[in-house]
């Protein structure tokens, strides 16, 4: 069942304070603009702590949710709330008046989903019943239902793949409530990570979401699938993106892990430059490792801001492209 029973009045504060932590809740969240609120899974067993977005749109009564976590994986034994729609629906939010973001559920949800890796997708089910659910539809084989166990990481770690029917969505398009209010934000195709990955901009805010395209202080990923060359055509599109906007000093960078509301354009020539430096062989291989059968190399900037894990083989590929010796 999608629909929860909500308690009511002092018995929902009750159950669920404000603050979450152990013995409350396996998710905590702040406001980062007036319409939209940052969701961390905060201590989930695969250690990824997830950044999930909620755009509360008032015009179409339904809130935008970008990605759905780790499905509540939490390793705190006594923590009581672990289903993200309910936190979202019954968990008091000191930055929303200590209300809920959508208390028993009144408004409805559209799900975006960045990629489908794991930790992205494990909360899904809870909306895919009743809720219209979005994804690149850039490379639609790569999210054939008989490939999703192996693209998600879930068979790899070997947990149940999530069961949902994603509508795939064009480059460019406007998301949309199921009536078709316009929610004010644009789904962008940005391949490179994995070839489903997606962003989403949002011109009125000035916030871009860019999912596991980038991110600072934590080893930014490519599994086997990536490709760095296409990374690279991505984050020159970002880049081109933000700087002919209405306010480009003003917009701000929104990630799948660590980084929100970060100054995007910094972020995003940072990001770039350091990949560089890793392509021309002024970072160097920190260690090396094997993951899904093949070797990966890992890269850390001094300092720590950046850092790269991903196989050896994306990066002779974009070095050969670039030509690069």
């Amino acid at each position: 069942m999608c629909k929860l029973s909500l308690p009511s009045g002092e018995d929902q504060r009750e159950a669920y304070p404000t603050t979450s932590g152990p013995g409350s809740s396996a998710f905590t969240a702040r406001r980062l603009t007036p319409s939209t609120f940052l969701i961390v899974e905060v201590d989930d067993v695969y250690d990824e702590h997830p950044f999930i977005y909620a755009k509360l749109v008032s015009a179409a009564q339904t809130i935008l949710l970008l990605d759905t976590g780790c499905g509540g994986k939490t390793k705190q034994p006594d923590v009581e709330l672990t289903s993200l729609r309910e936190f979202i629906e019954r968990a008091p939010v000191e930055d929303n008046a200590a209300e809920p973001l959508n208390p028993g559920g009144a408004m409805r949800y559209v799900v975006v989903l960045t990629h489908c890796h794991y930790d992205h997708i494990l909360g899904v089910e809870q909306f895919a019943c009743d809720s219209l659910v979005l994804a690149s539809g850039y490379d639609p084989s790569f999210l054939a239902p008989a490939k999703l166990p192996e693209h998600s990481l879930c068979e790899n770690l070997h947990i149940r793949t999530p069961s949902y029917t994603p509508s795939l969505r064009a480059h460019g398009d406007d998301i949309l409530s199921k009536d078709g209010v316009r929610m004010g934000v644009k789904l962008l195709h940005t391949p490179g990570h994995t070839p489903d990955e997606l962003a989403l901009w949002d011109e009125e805010e000035a916030m871009l979401y860019v999912g596991d395209t980038l991110y600072e202080w934590a080893h930014i990923i490519f599994p086997n699938e990536g490709s760095i060359m296409q990374w690279l055509d991505t984050v020159e599109a970002l880049t081109r993106l933000v700087r002919s906007s209405k306010r480009p000093e003003e917009a701000k960078i929104n990630c799948g892990h660590k980084t929100a509301n970060g100054p995007a354009l910094e972020v995003l020539q940072t990001t770039k430059a350091f990949m560089m430096d890793v392509l021309g062989g002024r970072e160097k291989v920190k260690s090396r490792l094997t993951k899904r059968g093949e070797e990966h190399v890992e890269y850390v900037q001094e300092g720590g801001r950046y850092s790269l894990v991903c196989p050896e083989r994306l990066v002779e590929e974009a070095r050969k492209a670039l030509h690069i010796e």
